[in-house]
């Protein structure tokens, strides 16, 4: 086995150890025969100034077809809190895309403590609803880009550090952000409960680890610019992204045997809709740019050592 391979093992066992352990979120699933037609939804409302909702619609093909999924288009996608006096807004289609947003000159600023209601009804008449409660984050401290001592200082890490917040429930992920791409691949996504950690300051966790062997095939590079926004999601939303974690391991030695990707998201004819609803505060930690600096082990941000 190679080495990058059992490295990327190590990180999974961490992750599931250690307990800190969606272009947009990937939300691809594993599919067979029974899953065509069915909908698939990708949505989330966030606490940023700009940008922050969005919905994406589609209807699934059968596994072994290579066109893009259909959209869809003409769906009224209505957004709504559980204020004291409710706020809602209904969603515009940019184009026919099947991406719906908020309409031109409209905000919706996303505010922790609220619990949000997406309901999408389709033209043929099809109700789909989800809600998510927006849970307040921490503020992410420090990011770090050097050598991990995983793998013995030959691959490059990505690391935080951040307080955890006090009280059992909370959940995490981390986007990160290279050369203002969003990393978005299923083996990439870097999430987190805190069941082990709760209320600890978090000393720089390793959140990625270009564990690639070939140069050409490495993902941080020399002048790249790395950015990590620190997310809270809730339970649900954690579970979505573990599942999905598992389908992409599905296979190697570390993996688990895959299963349906849960969601929050139903429908008023019983049939299974994909994808998730997600509220979540953001936390934008520092930037960093990669140079020789960065090409060096990991100085412990840990007081005394």
């Amino acid at each position: 086995m190679k080495t990058a391979q059992i490295i990327k093992g190590i990180i999974i066992l961490l992750f599931a150890i250690v307990a800190l352990t969606a272009c947009e979120d990937v939300v691809d699933v594993e599919l067979n025969d029974e899953d065509i037609d069915l909908i698939a939804v990708e949505a989330y409302i966030n606490t940023k100034a700009e940008n922050n909702v969005y919905v994406k619609l589609e209807r699934t093909l059968a596994v072994n077809q290579t066109a893009q999924n259909p959209v869809i288009n003409n769906a009224v996608v209505v957004l709504s809190d559980n204020a004291d006096s409710p706020n809602s807004v209904t969603l515009e289609e940019q184009g026919t895309t099947g991406i719906y947003v908020l309409p031109a000159g409209t905000t919706y600023p996303g505010v922790s403590g609220r619990t949000y209601t997406l309901t999408i009804t389709t033209p043929d008449g099809t109700v789909i609803t989800a809600e998510d409660y927006l849970q307040e984050v921490e503020i992410l401290d420090t990011v770090k880009v050097n050598l991990s001592n995983i793998g013995d200082y030959e691959y490059l890490g990505i690391f935080i550090n951040s307080q955890e917040t006090p009280g059992l429930g909370h959940y995490y992920k981390w986007d990160i952000y290279i050369n203002d791409e969003l990393l978005y691949d299923a083996e990439d996504l870097a999430f987190a409960s805190d069941e082990l950690v709760d209320g600890n300051y978090i000393y720089d966790m390793l959140i990625y680890l270009d564990w690639e062997e070939e140069e050409e095939d490495k993902i941080l590079h020399d002048g790249d610019t790395i950015r990590v926004e620190q997310l809270s999601i809730s339970s649900a939303v954690y579970d979505f992204y573990w599942a999905l974690n598992d389908q992409a391991w599905a296979g190697s030695p570390f993996s688990v045997p895959p299963a349906n990707v849960p969601s929050n998201l139903s429908s008023n004819d019983g049939k299974r809709i994909l994808g998730l609803f997600s509220a979540r505060d953001v936390s934008v930690g520092n930037t960093v740019v990669i140079d020789d600096s960065n090409f060096t082990p990991l100085k412990s941000s840990i007081p005394g050592i």
